[in-house]
Protein backbone atom coordinates (compact mmCIF):
# COMPACT_ATOMS: atom_id res chain seq x y z
CA UNK A 1 0.00 0.00 0.00
CA UNK A 2 1.79 3.32 -0.76
CA UNK A 3 1.22 6.02 1.45
CA UNK A 4 2.70 9.66 1.87
CA UNK A 5 2.53 12.07 4.92
CA UNK A 6 1.56 15.58 5.55
CA UNK A 7 2.61 18.18 7.25
CA UNK A 8 1.96 16.75 10.61
CA UNK A 9 3.43 13.21 10.14
CA UNK A 10 -0.23 11.89 9.41
CA UNK A 11 -0.48 8.91 7.11
CA UNK A 12 -2.69 9.22 3.96
CA UNK A 13 -3.66 6.00 1.82
CA UNK A 14 -3.87 6.03 -1.72
CA UNK A 15 -5.17 2.37 -2.04
CA UNK A 16 -8.32 1.54 -0.76
CA UNK A 17 -7.56 -1.71 1.62
CA UNK A 18 -8.75 -4.88 -0.61
CA UNK A 19 -10.84 -7.63 1.09
CA UNK A 20 -14.15 -7.89 2.86
CA UNK A 21 -14.97 -4.78 4.54
CA UNK A 22 -18.72 -4.81 5.62
CA UNK A 23 -21.35 -7.15 6.40
CA UNK A 24 -25.23 -5.63 6.35
CA UNK A 25 -28.27 -7.61 7.44
CA UNK A 26 -32.03 -6.96 6.04
CA UNK A 27 -34.48 -8.74 8.01
CA UNK A 28 -38.24 -9.42 7.01
CA UNK A 29 -37.76 -10.34 3.20
CA UNK A 30 -39.94 -12.62 1.06
CA UNK A 31 -38.98 -14.02 -1.89
CA UNK A 32 -41.82 -14.95 -4.88
CA UNK A 33 -41.70 -17.95 -7.37
CA UNK A 34 -44.05 -16.98 -10.67
CA UNK A 35 -44.78 -20.05 -12.95
CA UNK A 36 -44.89 -17.85 -16.21
CA UNK A 37 -44.30 -20.99 -18.59
CA UNK A 38 -42.08 -21.39 -21.63
CA UNK A 39 -43.81 -20.81 -24.60
CA UNK A 40 -43.80 -18.24 -27.24
CA UNK A 41 -46.09 -15.88 -24.75
CA UNK A 42 -43.62 -16.19 -22.05
CA UNK A 43 -42.34 -12.29 -22.24
CA UNK A 44 -45.53 -10.82 -22.34
CA UNK A 45 -46.53 -13.17 -18.83
CA UNK A 46 -43.27 -11.58 -17.76
CA UNK A 47 -44.11 -8.07 -17.99
CA UNK A 48 -47.56 -8.70 -16.74
CA UNK A 49 -46.54 -10.01 -13.63
CA UNK A 50 -43.53 -6.58 -13.73
CA UNK A 51 -46.68 -4.00 -14.88
CA UNK A 52 -48.74 -5.11 -12.08
CA UNK A 53 -46.39 -5.26 -9.37
CA UNK A 54 -45.07 -1.43 -10.63
CA UNK A 55 -48.90 -0.34 -10.68
CA UNK A 56 -49.18 -0.99 -7.04
CA UNK A 57 -45.26 0.77 -5.93
CA UNK A 58 -44.07 -1.98 -5.40
CA UNK A 59 -39.77 -2.27 -5.08
CA UNK A 60 -38.52 -5.63 -6.07
CA UNK A 61 -35.17 -6.81 -5.98
CA UNK A 62 -33.01 -10.08 -6.92
CA UNK A 63 -34.46 -10.42 -9.92
CA UNK A 64 -34.11 -13.77 -11.65
CA UNK A 65 -35.66 -14.89 -15.10
CA UNK A 66 -35.42 -18.48 -15.86
CA UNK A 67 -36.60 -20.98 -18.04
CA UNK A 68 -40.31 -21.28 -16.86
CA UNK A 69 -40.34 -18.98 -13.79
CA UNK A 70 -39.32 -15.23 -12.64
CA UNK A 71 -38.04 -15.06 -8.88
CA UNK A 72 -37.69 -11.85 -7.07
CA UNK A 73 -37.32 -10.54 -2.96
CA UNK A 74 -39.50 -7.93 -1.88
CA UNK A 75 -39.23 -6.64 1.70
CA UNK A 76 -42.12 -8.12 3.79
CA UNK A 77 -44.20 -5.11 4.47
CA UNK A 78 -45.44 -5.54 0.39
CA UNK A 79 -45.69 -9.26 0.60
CA UNK A 80 -49.24 -9.02 1.15
CA UNK A 81 -49.62 -6.41 -1.68
CA UNK A 82 -47.71 -8.13 -3.93
CA UNK A 83 -49.44 -11.48 -3.55
CA UNK A 84 -52.54 -9.24 -4.55
CA UNK A 85 -51.35 -8.21 -6.93
CA UNK A 86 -49.78 -10.68 -9.02
CA UNK A 87 -53.40 -12.70 -8.10
CA UNK A 88 -55.60 -11.69 -10.83
CA UNK A 89 -52.93 -12.89 -13.23
CA UNK A 90 -53.86 -16.56 -12.17
CA UNK A 91 -50.32 -17.42 -12.45
CA UNK A 92 -48.84 -20.50 -9.83
CA UNK A 93 -47.13 -18.32 -6.96
CA UNK A 94 -44.84 -19.55 -4.46
CA UNK A 95 -44.32 -17.32 -1.80
CA UNK A 96 -41.74 -17.88 1.19
CA UNK A 97 -41.22 -15.50 4.05
CA UNK A 98 -39.29 -14.95 7.29
CA UNK A 99 -36.29 -14.79 5.14
CA UNK A 100 -32.69 -12.48 5.63
CA UNK A 101 -30.80 -10.55 3.13
CA UNK A 102 -27.19 -10.95 4.23
CA UNK A 103 -24.84 -8.06 1.95
CA UNK A 104 -21.20 -8.16 2.07
CA UNK A 105 -19.47 -5.74 0.54
CA UNK A 106 -15.55 -4.94 -0.29
CA UNK A 107 -14.31 -1.93 -2.70
CA UNK A 108 -12.84 -4.52 -5.09
CA UNK A 109 -15.34 -7.53 -4.87
CA UNK A 110 -14.27 -8.74 -8.60
CA UNK A 111 -10.68 -9.06 -7.28
CA UNK A 112 -11.35 -11.02 -4.73
CA UNK A 113 -10.34 -14.88 -5.54
CA UNK A 114 -12.85 -17.55 -3.95
CA UNK A 115 -14.84 -14.65 -2.16
CA UNK A 116 -18.03 -16.60 -3.24
CA UNK A 117 -16.81 -19.97 -2.34
CA UNK A 118 -15.89 -18.40 1.36
CA UNK A 119 -18.54 -16.79 1.51
CA UNK A 120 -20.78 -20.16 0.95
CA UNK A 121 -18.92 -22.00 3.00
CA UNK A 122 -19.82 -19.63 6.08
CA UNK A 123 -23.26 -19.82 5.04
CA UNK A 124 -23.58 -23.71 5.27
CA UNK A 125 -21.69 -23.99 8.41
CA UNK A 126 -23.85 -22.21 9.95
CA UNK A 127 -26.31 -24.49 8.52
CA UNK A 128 -28.21 -21.73 7.27
CA UNK A 129 -30.23 -22.46 3.91
CA UNK A 130 -29.09 -19.99 0.63
CA UNK A 131 -31.91 -19.74 -1.36
CA UNK A 132 -31.05 -16.57 -3.72
CA UNK A 133 -27.86 -14.63 -4.54
CA UNK A 134 -27.04 -11.53 -6.26
CA UNK A 135 -23.92 -9.81 -7.26
CA UNK A 136 -22.81 -6.22 -7.87
CA UNK A 137 -19.45 -4.58 -8.57
CA UNK A 138 -18.88 -4.50 -4.50
CA UNK A 139 -21.07 -6.82 -3.24
CA UNK A 140 -22.56 -10.06 -2.61
CA UNK A 141 -26.21 -10.69 -1.56
CA UNK A 142 -27.29 -13.84 0.29
CA UNK A 143 -30.51 -14.27 0.64
CA UNK A 144 -31.21 -16.59 3.93
CA UNK A 145 -33.98 -18.05 6.33
CA UNK A 146 -33.66 -16.29 9.09
CA UNK A 147 -33.59 -18.81 11.86
CA UNK A 148 -30.09 -19.57 10.96
CA UNK A 149 -29.08 -15.54 10.38
CA UNK A 150 -27.08 -14.80 13.43
CA UNK A 151 -24.84 -17.49 13.23
CA UNK A 152 -24.16 -17.27 9.76
CA UNK A 153 -22.84 -13.29 10.58
CA UNK A 154 -21.22 -14.76 13.09
CA UNK A 155 -19.45 -17.32 10.66
CA UNK A 156 -18.90 -14.47 8.34
CA UNK A 157 -16.79 -12.34 10.62
CA UNK A 158 -14.72 -15.21 11.73
CA UNK A 159 -13.87 -16.16 7.82
CA UNK A 160 -13.41 -12.76 7.17
CA UNK A 161 -12.14 -11.25 10.16
CA UNK A 162 -14.71 -8.15 10.22
CA UNK A 163 -14.80 -6.21 14.16
CA UNK A 164 -18.57 -5.86 15.11
CA UNK A 165 -19.01 -2.73 13.57
CA UNK A 166 -18.29 -3.54 10.21
CA UNK A 167 -22.07 -5.90 10.74
CA UNK A 168 -24.92 -3.27 10.25
CA UNK A 169 -28.38 -4.77 11.21
CA UNK A 170 -27.69 -7.55 13.13
CA UNK A 171 -29.71 -6.35 16.43
CA UNK A 172 -32.02 -4.81 14.69
CA UNK A 173 -36.02 -6.80 15.83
Amino acid sequence: MRETTLSRNTPVTFERERGVQAVKVQRNIAHFIVAVGSDEHRTQRILSVFKALAAQHIPIFLIKLHRTVITFAVRGEFAAVANEAIRPLTFEVTTRHDLALVTVGATQMRDLSGVMAQIAEAIYSAAARLIETGDSHNTVQCLIDSNHLVDAVEELRNVFHLAAAQIEGIAER
